[in-house]
């Protein structure tokens, strides 16, 4: 009689016996992977910056050409706080609703203790034009053309600051954002809730932050908002509501809105009603008008406080509820839908924001689309080629913040200029290229926007041309790396 085996070594025995048949069965052939992207048609160029501390720059050249005049440059910053004290946040600059290049940016952000060493343009904004009545701040002037204010399109935060609400996706999702929190960045799907309560208990929502009144740009806010044909205002995306509430932070430096911003749409020309709040939220002022009474007014935001303006049903409540004295409390709450938690606005928090993932765990998300806004003649007549200029936050294998920038090449001079970059499909393949070890990416505001600096030092050229002149576009917000250590700084 034969005695069974104890159950350990019947296990045994059947996987000695299934590796007996697989070693002496002929082996599958591996299948071998395709090249990536990247290394089918792009060199590393054999210097590597390592010039600033924690921050290593490395930089790829376009080998084949195709219908391009000059070869394409992938710039790939990794940041390394293992090597030096640098982390990663996200900066307004001199402060918000002021439009900055990323080095204006970067010199008012923070402490000088801080002391930016790497960075690029941050989220997606929309450039705004002054009112008639206000006065542009100095270190604009001599551009008349350029933009003085903007709107932010999603989410932004600076040290738990909330500066504007999330676009309005169908399926209530929000809109992609990087969260850096502590120094450390993560993408994700972001939406914003928006509450009033006034001393007498009435309650409402209020629809944004840091903008126009009645007329919300680059994407819907909520479903009150309707967007008006392209053949009225002379551009795409432009949302109106005649009946909202928006909260003007102390960060906000420039003067709030005054009626009539916009001559093309009607819903901004009320006069409406503006409240004052202390940074208790008491109201310490209320007008039935905004942004002042006279041509020569120039309301800003007091130290510590916040201004209200509402226009339609948003000023009888403001009217009705903020009385003099009384206090009206601000609930602000941001979610991350793809975790599902709240997200605490407390100092450690920063936000960018975007349309569009390109990398999400190490590969491309289904649903990105592949899309470019302006094409230009290659070097055979005939045929155009994608210029969109490129900019992405991500994370690679080693947890580590990338910041990434495709464009074409620096200029000897700023009379001249080579934009140059691919459709978001495109970007994303040359991303997911397995040689530069990304995981997630964010793509960022790009064209005219994408600008990158190390050291001081900016590697991208110059693509908005005023008067003549090819100059680096002016951005709502900066994500950059600088020297970390909480306790080093003063938030």
């Amino acid at each position: 009689m034969t005695t069974p085996l104890r159950p350990a070594l019947a296990a045994a025995a059947a996987l000695t016996a299934a590796l007996a048949l697989t070693t002496s069965a002929t082996a599958a052939p591996t299948a071998v992977k395709p090249p990536s992207l990247l290394a089918l048609n792009w060199e590393l160029n054999a210097e590597t910056d390592l010039s600033v501390p924690g921050v290593t720059r490395t930089t790829w050249t376009e080998k084949n050409l195709d219908n391009r005049t000059r070869p394409r440059i992938l710039q790939i910053v990794e940041i390394d706080p293992t090597s030096a004290p640098v982390s990663l946040e996200s900066t307004i600059g001199a402060g918000d609703g002021v439009a900055e290049t990323l080095a204006e940016q970067l010199a008012g952000a923070g402490t000088a203790a801080r002391h930016p060493v790497a960075g690029v343009n941050g989220g997606l904004f929309k450039s705004e034009k002054k009112h008639d009545d206000h006065v542009v701040p100095a270190h604009t002037e001599p551009a008349d053309t350029l933009p003085t204010t903007l709107q932010h399109m999603g989410v932004s935060v600076t040290d738990g600051v909330l500066h504007s609400s999330s676009c309005r996706r169908p399926d209530d999702k929000g809109t992609s954002g990087a969260v850096i929190q502590y120094g450390v960045p993560y993408i994700t799907t972001l939406r914003t809730k928006l509450d009033l309560t006034a001393a007498d208990g009435a309650t409402t929502r209020f629809d944004d932050i840091n903008r126009d009144p009645g007329r919300a740009r680059g994407c819907a806010r909520d479903t009150d908002d309707r967007l008006v044909p392209e053949s009225i205002t002379g551009e795409k995306g432009v949302y109106t509501d005649p009946d909202e509430i928006v909260l003007f932070t102390d960060d906000y430096r420039f003067p709030v809105p005054k009626p009539d911003l916009d001559k093309t749409v009607t819903t901004d020309d009320d006069p409406g009603f503006e409240v004052v709040l202390d940074s208790t939220g008491k109201v310490t002022a209320a007008r039935a008008s905004r942004g002042g009474t006279t041509p020569a007014d120039q309301v800003k935001v007091p130290a510590g406080g916040r201004i209200l303006q509402g226009v339609g049903t948003g000023a009888a409540w403001l009217r009705a509820h903020a009385l003099p004295g009384t206090k009206v409390t601000v609930d602000q709450k941001l979610t991350d839908t793809r975790l599902d938690r709240e997200i605490p606005l407390d100092p450690s928090v920063d936000v960018v924001s975007s349309f569009h993932q390109v990398l999400r765990d190490g590969d491309i998300p289904l649903e990105l689309p592949d899309t470019c806004n302006q094409s230009g003649p290659g070097k055979d007549p005939g045929t155009e080629n994608c210029t969109d200029s490129r900019v992405a936050l991500g994370t690679n294998v080693h947890g580590r913040p990338v910041l990434v920038t495709l464009t074409g090449q620096v200029q000897p001079n700023n009379t001249t200029t080579h934009e140059d970059g691919a459709t978001l499909g495109t970007f994303a393949k040359l991303l997911d290229s397995e040689e530069l070890g990304l995981i997630d990416a964010l793509n960022l505001d790009g064209g005219g926007s994408a600008t990158l600096m190390t050291g001081g030092t900016t590697h991208t050229p110059p693509t908005d041309r005023v008067n003549g002149t090819y100059v680096h576009r002016h951005v709502a917000d900066a994500v950059y790396a600088g020297i970390s250590g909480y306790g080093m700084y003063a938030k």
